[in-house]
């Protein structure tokens, strides 16, 4: 594995030396993706190079959407040379400042400014568009068991256990397609916001589907990553839901119907990272983001109390999860 790395590292060094006509340009490599992308900045550039093997890596995508994400006003990173056949990309240097660090001052303020920034996601169309649909759905819930409890804990459900789950499964399948659909990132949050000049620029867009409205405003607020006060939150769900009406992207939907699908909608998502973390590092060796699995299982735990619906879930959560991580 390391040697097929190198060997694809030596490859980018090359396509930049080629592309930029620089005599023998450094690769520094960033950490921080959860995928097989690699980033490298190029000293005395402002360019970052990118390593994104075309036989796991969604490289078409990733060109589709930055130029529809572009042409609907949102900032991305500019693509400045590629090669899909190889998967190397040369893109728009952004700088070392994310979301994550700029938020920790006026707050709300932040926030207030990616809410507007998904504003101008979710009415965004693309012709090769990926329907969040129920199979896609069912997809990432069945990884909480077979990467968090099967492979994780080395638990294995019972029938009645497994028709727990199912059937918390059935109501968040009805939740999420229920929704208005809109273009969704899928991963918008604290760490794929990216500052520059005062203003955010969106990354990690290369997964994007098309899903309920709320998928990303829940990936924001409930961030896997962040703890935002329960005032915060409740300000920000207004906010929201006022800029999207008044933009005609939300349509006869009463508030707290608004909010509580993104709560539920959110415990979809949090169920799928459960079992996405504990797969990072079991699979992939990345053992880092098991230090925030104890958040992701609070939310979980709280967001089972919204409806009776979702109380076997909850229980079944305590009995195996809970104090484990």
């Amino acid at each position: 594995m390391t040697d097929k790395l190198e060997e694809r590292k030596t490859g980018l060094r090359e396509y930049v030396r080629e592309c930029l006509k620089l005599d023998n340009p450094e690769l520094v490599s960033l950490n921080g993706d959860a995928s097989f992308r690699r980033y490298f900045k190029i000293p005395s550039t402002p360019f970052i190079a990118v390593d994104s093997p075309p036989d796991t890596q969604k490289n078409k995508e990733f060109v589709s959407i930055d130029k529809a994400l572009y042409a609907s006003g949102v900032r991305v990173p500019s693509i400045h040379f590629m090669d899909l056949e190889k998967g190397y990309f040369i893109i728009e240097d952004l700088g070392n400042v994310t979301f994550a660090d700029v938020s920790v001052k006026n707050t709300k303020q932040w926030y207030k400014k990616a809410i507007d920034v998904l504003s101008d996601i979710l009415p965004v169309k693309r012709d090769d568009e990926v329907q969040f649909d129920e199979q896609f759905i069912r997809f990432e819930l069945s990884l909480f068991e077979t990467w968090m409890l099967n492979k994780g804990l080395n638990v294995t459900l019972d029938a009645l256990e497994k028709s727990v789950l199912e059937e918390a499964y059935d109501e968040l399948v009805k939740v999420c397609l229920s929704q208005q659909q809109c273009s969704m990132h899928r991963d918008y949050h604290s760490r794929n916001l990216m500052v520059r000049d005062n203003e955010l620029y969106v990354i990690d867009f290369q997964d994007m589907v098309r899903g309920p409205i709320t998928y990303d405003l829940a990936s924001l607020l409930y961030d896997c990553y962040v703890d935002l006060a329960p005032g915060l939150i409740d300000s920000l769900s207004a906010y929201a839901y006022n800029l999207f009406t008044d933009k005609g992207i939300i349509k006869n939907v009463p508030y707290e119907v608004f909010v509580q699908n993104m709560r539920l909608t959110s415990l979809q998502r949090h169920i799928k990272v459960l079992g996405i973390f504990v797969r990072l590092s079991v699979r992939d060796g990345k053992d880092g983001y098991l230090k925030d699995l104890p958040r992701v299982i609070n939310y979980v735990l709280k967001e089972c109390d919204i409806s009776p619906k979702f109380s076997k879930l909850k229980a079944l959560i305590q009995k195996y999860v809970v104090g484990k991580y």
